[in-house]
């Protein structure tokens, strides 16, 4: 699918929705609709079970993931957090990051969970965003709690959302992050609003990493990043079985 064949939604919400909910659940078939600037309205729909929004198949390492994935997601039924804390996000972007991350990088997440505790354990100096304080807490609790795993001293986790978020991160210093993963939720934090500071807050070789780069509602944010060398990931993540992409732009 060609993304200039689309109008991504820019300030309006994108609804989604199963159109024949029993057999469209079954097979991921999701549809999003959104109105764009000018009034028209678009939509897309996608089997998110065999490819991304924009029809990307799953790579050949997540598929033989599967098994993992479908361990994670049997775990995250008991506990939202995980017993071995993994980021939500495509498993070739997480063995990609892994390799990248080195102790006391400095890294900024726009929404935590399992990947600041992942963050932390590689030693990482770690801003966390997250708009949810009850799920904070919980993050922050298991930081305490496990001393030996996670250092406390490192974890900068900030409650807040929308404008307080954005209004933050503009006061960083620029240039000072090796890496920025966003994974907000738009409904809180828009993403693409994150990527218009984060550009100037990583450092000249760091790295941008977006979340569900696939979806409509992040590409106008992906588009301020065009001309950058890019590597994207399509694939399944822990914790869900549907196919979704991430992609890292080096700045």
């Amino acid at each position: 699918m060609d993304r200039k064949k689309i109008t991504p939604p820019n300030i309006h919400i994108v609804s989604s929705e199963y159109q024949i909910p029993v057999i469209d659940k079954l097979l991921g078939r999701t549809t999003l609709k959104w109105q764009c600037d000018d009034g028209h309205c678009e939509q897309l729909t996608a089997s998110l079970r065999f490819t991304d929004y924009e029809g990307n198949a799953p790579s050949f390492y997540s598929l033989t993931k599967l098994p993992y994935v479908a361990k994670t997601y049997f775990q995250a039924k008991r506990s939202p957090i995980m017993p071995n804390p993994v980021p939500f996000l495509v498993m070739d972007a997480i063995r990609y990051l892994g390799e990248m991350v080195k102790p006391d990088m400095k890294v900024m997440e726009l929404g935590g969970g399992n990947s600041s505790l992942w963050f932390l354990s590689k030693g990482a100096k770690l801003t966390t965003y997250e708009h949810d304080i009850h799920w904070a807490q919980m993050v922050y609790d298991t930081v305490d709690k496990n001393p030996s795993k996670y250092n406390q001293d490192k974890f900068d986790l900030r409650v807040m959302k929308g404008a307080s978020t954005l209004n933050d991160m503009i006061k960083q210093d620029d240039a000072s992050y090796d890496i920025i993963l966003i994974d907000s939720m738009n409904e809180f934090t828009r993403r693409n609003d994150c990527i218009r500071i984060a550009m100037k807050k990583i450092k000249p070789g760091g790295w941008l990493v977006l979340d569900n780069s696939d979806n409509p509602v992040n590409w106008k944010g992906a588009e301020l990043l065009e001309g950058k060398d890019m590597i994207r990931f399509t694939g399944f993540g822990p914790m869900a079985f549907f196919v979704c992409q991430t992609t890292f732009w080096k700045m």
